[in-house]
């Protein structure tokens, strides 16, 4: 699990003292961890990016000035719904010993035969999964190995299987499928049954 570094000031809490953070040119946060008061502070866009724009989950070492440092991962991002610039972003303290809530990627491995083979469509349905699991548990993403994958079949929360983590997902949810091509010559097969 690789760490990013990411330096903070404290602020003051409320929309305007958010707002006031924007104009500033920086971006406004708050820290939260179990059992202790939550931390608002501010950033910058340069400081928060490489832990928004990633495909993997990272452990951030937080440096707050006045406050210490303090390792946690991203909870939560809000993006400006017109110009998609980040607008506040939400960190989860790791303490050993308590469980985390986290949302992390989905990485598929390998090629499907059903789609070398067979010509199928892959459909990769879900990017993202919520887990349960202690901090030396985390993992920077889930592998799903899709290369037995045949036309016609799925893989469900209920087949990944890595130790230590608990998935707070219905195990019926499908994460990847690989449907049938449908072409001309489906198209053609068609026809004549219609008309019948």
């Amino acid at each position: 699990m690789s760490a990013i570094t990411l330096e903070a000031k404290k602020r003051e809490l409320g929309k305007k003292a958010s707002k006031a953070v924007r104009n500033s040119g920086h971006i406004p946060g708050v820290y939260y961890a179990k059992g202790k008061e939550p931390i608002a502070i501010a950033t910058t866009f340069k400081q928060i990016r490489p832990a928004v724009y990633t495909s993997d989950t990272h452990i951030i070492t937080l440096k707050v000035e006045g406050a210490g440092v303090m390792d946690c991962v991203l909870k939560d991002v809000e993006f400006d719904p017109v110009t998609e610039e980040i607008v506040h972003f939400d960190l989860l303290g790791i303490i050993e010993g308590q469980t985390l809530h986290v949302e992390v990627p989905i990485v598929l491995k390998g090629v499907s035969k059903g789609v070398t083979i067979a010509g199928g469509i892959l459909e990769h349905l879900m990017h993202r999964i919520q887990i349960e699991c202690l901090p030396a548990s985390l993992p920077e993403h889930i592998d799903v190995d899709i290369s037995g994958l045949e036309v016609g079949k799925s893989i469900h929360v209920g087949d990944l299987k890595v130790p230590g983590v608990k998935f707070m997902v219905n195990s019926t949810a499908s994460i990847v499928a690989i449907h049938p091509k449908r072409g001309k010559d489906d198209a053609a097969t068609a026809t004549p049954a219609a008309k019948a």
